[in-house]
């Protein structure tokens, strides 16, 4: 069944939303054809105020070793970094009534007060990091969380995609890079990033850290998902994982059931906790049919949710978790 988005749900949840890919694989790639206003994909302006959200992440995906399909923007994970980020501004100038950045942690109260979404500029594959200097050169461009790898090896560390890799540890300059993210208030992310990788993060954060778009291994064993005993040391160290809709992650065989993704809220509270868990659709990057269609039906997804959970536990689903641990590497 898919929920009919068109249907009038009572907003109750300002939603923060970790991860998706809208800009670079859908405005940025359209040339444009696509925008924040109106969008063929799962998130528009208009969609983002029906699903009710407070605040949503926007990664620039720029791989290590580019993929055909974004040759448009550039062969080089740092051509693509420049095109996104030109897009990226481009629709927050074009749309400034409706949403703007979040640079600081008190701009979401900011927004807040004023009506408008907020924008989280991140980055999905720290590849372009060579010196410790890119990511000064990145925070001043906007860039306040960094998913430290992709599918792919790079300056960073090793990806979770590659079974060969995936007990390889952070590089040198991924340890020193790790630091650095925390002293600039930027937010360490290790979804797609190497088993390995995630016990490095976890032996050096001296925040909390995310994985902005993983589920649980222990109902769909697949790499980019984590394991209970991962799950338990985000949780020690103050982080929480983004529940992400794609089918592959969830275990569903075609269409991501919202029966399916409670399943692994329910998980991820038993051997996590509450505090470990937070929303990181993956809209935008992510092929597969949803039951509830796009972002305007979190609302539907939410009312399946309300059985299970107390109103507490919702506030820090949606968003609590995910704004103590903004605050908690942003600073105020």
């Amino acid at each position: 069944m898919v929920y009919d988005n068109t249907m009038s749900y009572e907003q109750t949840y300002s939603i923060v939303d970790l991860h998706c890919d809208t800009i670079t694989c859908v405005v940025a790639l359209s040339g444009g054809k696509d925008r924040l206003a109106k969008s063929g994909g799962h998130i528009d302006l208009p969609r983002l105020r029906a699903g009710g959200a407070l605040m949503q992440a926007f990664a620039i995906f720029a791989p290590a070793e580019p993929l055909p399909e974004l040759r448009p923007l550039g062969d080089t994970p740092e051509a693509i970094v420049e095109a996104a980020c030109r897009w990226y501004k481009k629709e927050l100038a074009e749309n400034e009534g409706e949403i703007a950045p979040v640079r600081v942690f008190g701009d979401l109260e900011k927004n807040r007060a004023q009506g408008k979404i907020s924008a989280l500029l991140t980055l999905e594959d720290g590849a372009v990091v060579k010196t410790p200097a890119d990511l000064d050169a990145l925070y001043e461009k906007g860039v306040r969380m960094i998913a430290l790898t992709w599918n792919f090896a790079n300056s960073l560390g090793f990806p979770n995609a590659i079974d060969e890799d995936r007990g390889k540890g952070l590089t040198e300059l991924g340890r020193v890079a790790v630091g650095r993210m925390e002293e600039l208030g930027m937010v360490v992310d290790v979804s797609h990033l190497s088993d390995g990788g995630f016990a490095d993060v976890a032996a050096l954060a001296k925040k909390p850290f995310v994985a902005s778009h993983s589920n649980a291994r222990a109902l769909c064993d697949h790499p980019r998902n984590l394991t209970d005993g991962m799950l338990h040391t985000l949780a020690d160290k103050g982080g929480a994982t983004g529940l992400n809709f794609y089918n592959l992650f969830v275990g569903d065989a075609k269409e991501t059931t919202i029966a399916s993704i409670l399943r692994h809220a329910l998980h991820i509270r038993k051997v996590a906790g509450m505090e470990a868990l937070c929303l990181g659709s993956d809209f935008d990057g992510i092929s597969c049919e949803l039951e509830f269609r796009d972002y305007a039906g979190y609302p539907a997804l939410l009312r399946a949710f309300e059985r299970h959970f107390t109103p507490r536990e919702m506030d820090l689903l949606t968003h609590g978790n995910a704004l103590r641990i903004l605050k908690a590497c942003m600073g105020e």
